[in-house]
């Protein structure tokens, strides 16, 4: 009996209990959240991206508890049985999407150029062989592609301008005034408006097309970079 009992307290011992998540780890979480939030629109216009952040937040928190030796910068994410990305744990494939430029308005200004051409150029600027994408190239993308997606200041991305050459210009941000060009148009003038869709960063999946967007105080989106 006291051989049962020995072994038996020797096999609990054996036991390691699991660890906490750490001041290290909470740290790391907390501060992921923020810039994650940071990075949405102000007002009604972020709100699911805060949404998501949340989520991805309380996620993360779960699986550095329940990992067994939570440390930065993954907090257990890689042991955990979650499937929750934590904001800054994982890398884009970069399969089609090869990378994100920063966000504007919608009148495109990058490498001192304005509309698309500008826009092209930066592309390929950053990424070698790239160009802007368009709309169906994000939808035809792997989730991959686009899940923990920054740009090229490392903000970030939550939402894309939606580029596609078959739409009507006026939905294009098209400058009807002086060039006829997409994605240059700057005020409110005109009927021009833009389209965007969001992305939830944490998983990858775009939102659904909104459309009738003022091209210059709609809110800075994003313009990624496919091969």
């Amino acid at each position: 009996m006291f051989l049962g009992m020995l072994l038996s307290a020797v096999g609990l011992m054996a036991v390691p209990a699991s660890a906490k998540c750490g001041k290290d780890c909470k740290h790391s979480l907390t501060s992921a959240f923020k810039a994650c939030k940071a990075a949405c629109e102000k007002g009604k216009a972020g709100k699911s991206c805060r949404k998501a952040c949340s989520t991805e937040h309380r996620a993360a928190k779960a699986a550095c508890k329940a990992a067994s030796n939570p440390t930065p910068p993954d907090c257990g994410a890689a042991t955990s049985s979650t499937s929750t990305t934590i904001p800054g744990s994982c890398s884009p494939t970069g399969m089609v999407v090869k990378g994100s430029l920063t966000a504007t308005p919608g009148r495109f200004n990058y490498n001192a150029a304005l509309g698309l051409p500008g826009a092209n150029a930066a592309c390929n600027t950053h990424f070698a062989g790239s160009h802007a994408c368009t709309l169906a190239e994000l939808q035809g993308a792997p989730a991959s592609d686009l899940a923990c997606l920054k740009d090229t200041a490392a903000m970030t991305v939550t939402s894309f301008w939606a580029i596609d050459p078959n739409a009507a210009g006026l939905s294009q941000c098209i400058d009807d005034v002086v060039t006829n060009q997409n994605w240059e148009y700057g005020t409110a003038h005109t009927a021009s408006r833009g389209q965007r869709v969001t992305l939830n960063n944490a998983t990858g999946a775009l939102g659904s097309l909104e459309t009738g967007l003022q091209c210059n105080i709609s809110g800075n989106n994003w313009v990624a970079c496919c091969q």
